[in-house]
């Protein structure tokens, strides 16, 4: 009996040793708002009336394609739930707090989200059309191919913001900060960017650079970044840089904005800086100077490549040890032989990419999008974590014509 119950137990154990831990916010939410919420609108704003004072607890929830229209969620902690595709649409979110939220696909249309806290939340592809966030706290949110006409973002935080294809027409921009945002390709036709403060690692929709000239054309204040704050463990100052690229864990949301920025005055890096910057000048520059000296040594160790457009960059043969390419899209890039060991390719896009010969030992390609990737003679470990979530073994490298390092 008791072994037969072992031979049940352990594949399931081996199941969640091989499936990622996700580091997203444990849900915490108090059950009775909870409950109230999933009544109804009209139940939930009465329940809301009969309680002043008292700030609801939706930390972590899961409210997925919800309609909380018109729901007053106002100073409500929702940070790290999902949202979703919910429909958001009027919906009274002052002050609220939504800290590495999901509200990818999420209608927000004309909603209320005056002073709200937003950093490091997901509203790819969200409706925000006519939505008011003045001096809504967003740093490293994501609001990628978002469509935010008519929104009032007016004196808002939006360091290092991703807005790469966005819709800003008719956005009131007046006073927010956009140091090293990204906002290449968005549509800021009619935008008021009266006063807005831009860095040297602002990238505008031209995918250039901010500078003074910009700045003054534009009525903008031109400031240098602002640097990181520094963590501290067990109360020493840990250095700027000195880790490797990227978050721990899938569920995690990582650093969203511009991250050509570079770490900080004085940072130790890993990587050539110089390389580092012509790379950020961009692909096609580097790809030339790549065709004409082959036998350039590419260091870029430990960099961060997050959210980057990289499609058709030539890296083969670069040493990228411990980089980061959290979510950036490496369409038909050429990592020919490249030495990506330890590398974050989570929910990277690496369709067509050429990773033939590369070395990918201890890997994560969680959620990347593989499709019509070339991976003849990659070198997989026993730590290399597959999109599936899985790690490699000797028999997937056999059946996609890889090698297997036993570690």
């Amino acid at each position: 009996m008791q072994n037969s119950i072992q031979r049940h137990i352990r594949p399931v154990l081996l199941f969640f040793a091989l499936v990622p831990v996700s580091s997203a916010p444990a849900s915490a939410f108090d059950a009775a708002d909870f409950k109230a919420l999933k009544t109804g609108v009209t139940s939930w704003n009465s329940y809301r009336a009969g309680l002043p004072g008292r700030f609801a607890d939706l930390s972590g929830a899961q409210l997925k394609g919800m309609n909380l229209r018109g729901a007053d969620l106002s100073n409500a902690d929702l940070s790290g739930a999902d949202l979703g595709s919910t429909d958001l649409s009027k919906a009274r979110l002052d002050h609220a707090r939504l800290d590495s939220a999901r509200l990818s696909s999420a209608l927000l249309v004309r909603a209320s989200l005056n002073g709200a806290t937003l950093r490091n939340a997901d509203l790819e592809e969200a409706v925000l059309e006519g939505a008011s966030l003045k001096g809504a706290l967003m740093q490293t949110a994501v609001l990628k191919k978002a469509d935010c006409a008519g929104a009032d973002f007016s004196g808002a935080d939006l360091q290092e913001t991703n807005f790469r294809e966005a819709r800003l027409v008719g956005a009131q921009l007046a006073g927010a900060d956009l140091r090293a945002a990204y906002l290449w390709r968005a549509d800021m036709s009619r935008s008021d960017m009266t006063g807005i403060r831009v860095s040297p690692s602002t990238v505008l929709a031209s995918g250039s650079y901010a500078s003074q000239a910009w700045a003054s054309e534009h009525r903008a204040q031109f400031l240098d970044d602002v640097p990181k704050p520094v963590p501290a463990v067990a109360g020493q100052a840990l250095p700027t840089g000195s880790g490797k690229g990227g978050n721990s864990g899938p569920g995690k949301t990582g650093s969203s904005g511009n991250l050509w920025r570079m770490s900080g005055s004085g940072a130790t890096v890993a990587y050539d800086q110089v390389l580092y910057k012509k790379l950020k000048s961009g692909v096609f520059a580097w790809n030339d100077m790549r065709k004409h000296d082959r036998a350039m040594e590419v260091n870029l160790r430990e960099a961060k490549f997050d959210q980057k457009n990289l499609s058709y960059v030539d890296l083969a043969h670069a040493k990228l040890q411990g980089a980061s390419f959290r979510k950036a899209d490496l369409f038909d890039a050429d990592l020919r032989d490249a030495d990506l060991s330890g590398c974050d390719l989570r929910e990277a896009n690496l369709e067509k990419a050429d990773l033939g010969g590369a070395d990918l030992s201890g890997v994560n390609l969680w959620r990347a999008n593989m499709s019509r990737v070339r991976l003849d003679g990659v070198k997989v470990s026993g730590s290399t974590i597959l999109d599936t979530g899985k790690k490699a073994t000797p028999e997937w490298a056999g059946r996609h014509a890889a090698v297997f390092i036993h570690e």
